[in-house]
């Protein structure tokens, strides 16, 4: 978590220094940000470790591999800075004889700062971090039911060069990763320890575009006319509107389970959910900077591995209230509070043999902090959100005995549609 937060402090530093040196009064609000998407390939050197297979344990040489990789982003303080959230595509094994060993990478968050702003025709340099996962599994015949254990918050780095010509741009990059150490089960009861690379090739190619130029004159006149720093509610000429929201979600455990350390060690001891959709329903008070929301969730989370399947499976509706905090260049940050009802249910199949535990209820408070991109304001219809929801005191229990279960839900990037505010801009 701290790693989080201090990823968190050096974005806004970085912004906040992006910002007093280039906002001048020739940028406009519109060219604030520019959307892109990428493609391309990350380039993972080979790595050596331990492996139990027919029953002795022996030496591996992993191959080499390409994990192709999809990017939605955007430029952001006039070229200076750039957020992104990266899909990864999958792993291609460069040598096949080598290809029981698989090194996977979960959604990545991250920003890059460019010193000298993105220009037509010039190449220039970025240096930054993002904050991911990864996941590391043997497969090895011919059970193939080896665990795969994951590092959650790997806070990692990057540097490299971008060439920008018209709407394409092209990256090359280096990765830096600063946790690689795994302790790997080899079985129930043996442990090893294997270490992955540390450094990585990248490289991609951009298309970017602007989607507000597709608005009306008056609208884009109306909009680059805010004040680049100003309240949300600046110009807001009605009480408020409802909307709905949707958007690809995952949860995170914060802490070791004591319960999966004392019975399962061989499984993953902090469970991340898989992917899930966080759906809205709320309305926003535009002319007092808040809102509040609905948001229902269904996250599950599963570890397997030696024979053993644990399932966590958790349906959540929580009522929140967030305030804006203010709104620079059409970036709205918020923080709040909310309030979850919780529905946890737990099973584990050990050997063929299933052990169910009663559903829990219970309610759970928490901390919600976001933004939403928004250059036109509350005259905007469709606009993109992105919130974090902090649980820090939620358990369950397993046979009387307790389950930490602190969460971290991360909704990636939420679409929040205002119909009211469509209907009055017909």
């Amino acid at each position: 978590m701290r790693h989080y937060i201090l990823f968190i402090v050096i974005i806004y530093f970085c912004a906040s220094t992006v910002k007093s040196q280039d906002a001048s009064s020739t940028k406009q609000r519109l060219d604030f940000a520019k959307m892109y998407l990428e493609v391309g390939g990350t380039y993972f050197p080979s790595f050596t470790g331990n492996q139990l297979a027919d029953g002795i344990v022996s030496h591996f040489e992993s191959s080499a591999t390409i994990n192709p990789y999809l990017t939605w982003g955007a430029f952001h303080f006039w070229g200076h800075t750039e957020f992104y959230v990266t899909f990864p595509l999958g792993q291609i094994n460069l040598d096949s004889e080598h290809a029981n060993h698989e090194l996977s990478h979960s959604v990545a968050t991250g920003a890059r700062i460019y010193p000298w702003a993105i220009t037509e025709g010039k190449l220039r340099p970025y240096i930054g971090l993002n904050w991911g996962a990864q996941s590391y599994k043997q497969v090895l015949p011919p059970d193939e039911n080896q665990p795969e254990i994951s590092k959650d918050f790997m806070l990692n780095f990057d540097v490299g060069l971008l060439y920008y010509h018209k709407k394409l741009a092209f990256r090359l990059g280096v990765n830096y990763f600063s946790d690689t150490e795994w302790q790997y089960p080899l079985s129930r009861t043996e442990m090893v320890e294997i270490k992955t690379p540390q450094f990585s090739a990248q490289l991609g190619v951009l298309y970017s575009f602007d989607v507000t130029k597709n608005n009306t004159q008056e609208n884009r006149d109306l909009w680059n006319s805010y004040p680049q720093v100003s309240e949300l509610s600046y110009d807001a000429n009605s009480f408020g509107d409802f909307f709905i929201g949707a958007g690809p979600s995952q949860s995170f455990s914060l802490s070791n389970s004591k319960h999966n350390a004392d019975h399962y060690p061989y499984l993953e001891q902090k469970i991340s959910s898989s992917a899930y959709i966080d759906l809205a329903l709320g309305y926003h008070f535009n002319k007092a900077n808040l809102f509040i929301a609905l948001s229902f969730r269904n996250p599950i989370y599963e570890t397997e591995g030696y024979g053993t399947k644990q399932i966590i499976n958790k349906t959540s509706l929580a009522i929140e209230i967030n305030k804006f905090l203010t709104d620079y260049s059409g970036f709205a940050p918020y923080i709040g509070i909310n309030a979850s009802y919780d529905r946890i249910g737990y099973e584990v199949n050990t050997d063929g043999m299933m052990t169910q535990e009663p559903i829990s209820t219970t309610i759970e408070p928490g901390l919600t902090f976001g933004w939403d991109i928004v250059p036109g304001k509350t005259n905007e219809a469709l606009i993109l959100r992105t919130n974090l929801r902090w649980y820090p005191f939620s358990e369950f229990e397993v046979n009387g005995e307790k389950f930490n279960f602190s969460q971290l839900e991360y909704n990636l990037i939420q679409v929040v549609f205002y119909p009211e505010r469509l209907k009055k801009r017909k």
